[in-house]
């Protein structure tokens, strides 16, 4: 793989070629920091994107376009990450030398950009009919969290956390978010992505690098410079104590997360060694201690797992189990934590999590978004590449694990009751 950044005044374009795949890939990235009051704006935004232009008015042209281009597909995303907000066009096409139509690549890299620079706009407004469309589906979307016990217990833990902290906003927004929004004020939104974000343009693929650099130099006229340092790290505060909160729900099984802090940890520690203690803790499925613990030898919950949220510094367990069980459960999840800290697992857990762990960055070698999201890390938060993080996890101590296990505190502990079996 060959990678190389080509700086364009107002954006960067990273490429990243290689023979690998059949398929390539391309990500236009606008970044900012997160404000609560815009992330539901900028959600409606980026889907009304790719849902039609002023050349394709309706979702039904974009999509004849697309077979006309051999299945190329465009499509936008939101995503939070830490205390960025990503609102992303991207791109999947066939690689051109599969292609026997020399257009073909330029009317590939053409169709983003007459997405997001030609919108399907009339006097500084969307388009009514496509407008409600969007609305329509986000709130389902804000509806359905509610089905996704899941979900919407973490969502409730966070907010009984800090409703104040970037972790608990949702990109979704409420209902009365989505009311806020018109065709007009959505325009204006518009405007504020290429005025208030840092852009970036990631690509691979088996492609001439420098022809798709100048084909996007081409179709895409981007005015604004906008060279931001981004802080990805969202600083949750500590509790001295933590609370326990809970709700009522019509869910049969009850739902508890516990949420503990993560320590400031240095950034090998944060990108590696955390990662090698929560699989041997709770994320190494069958093997790890809190599903042998509370699932296996105490037939406890219907499922657990926890999540190292790396931006957040935050580490959220999930259990979903009965009302009954739930006290003992949280006191089982303490102990295991208490054994990690005293060194109370093998040096075969260990190196099963080390050898799990590489093995799943080799698997990530054979995706090519997978790829392309690792220089993404590397470039934005210096992850290191795959290579160098297959050598780190494999130094990892077992005093390393230690020391981060000793790195958390207890935040909050938040249940969503069940209603239990009807008779």
């Amino acid at each position: 793989m060959i990678y190389k950044t080509y700086k364009c005044n107002s954006f960067n374009v990273h490429t990243i070629k290689t023979d690998k795949f059949k398929t390539a890939h391309m990500e236009i990235m606008f970044r900012k920091p997160v404000v609560k009051e815009e992330l539901c704006a900028y959600t409606f935004l980026m889907d009304m994107l790719s849902e039609s232009s002023e050349k394709y008015p309706l979702r039904r042209d974009l999509i004849v376009r697309f077979e006309e281009l051999y299945k190329t597909s465009a499509y936008a995303i939101t995503v939070k990450t830490g205390n960025v907000l990503n609102c992303n066009m991207i791109l999947d096409f066939i690689n051109p030398g599969f292609i026997e139509d020399k257009n073909y690549l330029e009317d590939v890299i053409k169709l983003p950009f007459e997405l997001l620079l030609k919108p399907n706009v009339v006097n500084e407004e969307f388009d009514l009919k496509q407008f409600n469309i969007v609305k329509e589906r986000i709130i389902r979307d804000i509806n359905s969290i509610k089905d996704n016990s899941f979900k919407y217990s973490v969502r409730n833990a966070f907010n009984s956390m800090n409703p104040d902290s970037p972790t608990s906003y949702s990109v979704l927004g409420s209902l009365e978010d989505v009311d806020k929004i018109t065709p007009s004020s959505l325009y204006k939104t518009y405007k504020s992505l290429f005025k208030e974000c840092v852009c970036d343009i990631f690509v691979i693929g088996n492609l001439d690098m420098d022809e798709v650099v100048s084909l996007i130099k081409k179709y895409f006229h981007h005015r604004y410079i906008n060279t931001a340092t981004l802080d990805l790290l969202v600083d949750n505060s500590v509790r001295k104590k933590e609370i326990v909160q809970s709700d009522k729900s019509d869910n049969i099984q009850a739902n508890m997360v516990m949420i503990y802090n993560v320590g400031n940890l240095s950034d090998d520690a944060r990108h590696v060694t955390f990662q090698v203690f929560n699989y041997i803790f709770g994320n190494g499925g069958l093997t790890s201690k809190l599903y042998k613990q509370i699932r296996e030898e105490n037939s406890l919950c219907y499922s657990i797992s926890s999540l190292y949220m790396k931006y957040d510094k935050l580490l959220v367990i999930h259990v979903s189990l009965e009302d009954k069980n739930v006290k003992k459960a949280s006191s089982l999840v303490k102990k295991c934590l208490k054994d990690m800290i005293n060194g109370d697992f093998s040096d075969d857990e260990l190196n099963d999590a080390k050898l799990n762990l590489v093995m799943s960055l080799d698997l990530a070698q054979d995706n090519n978004v997978s790829i392309l999201n690792n220089y993404v890390f590397n470039i934005f938060d210096n992850l290191p590449d795959l290579d160098k993080r297959k050598e780190l996890i494999n130094k990892v101590t077992r005093e390393d694990v230690i020391d981060v296990a000793k790195k958390l505190k207890l935040n909050t502990i938040y249940v969503l009751e069940g209603k239990g079996e009807e008779n």
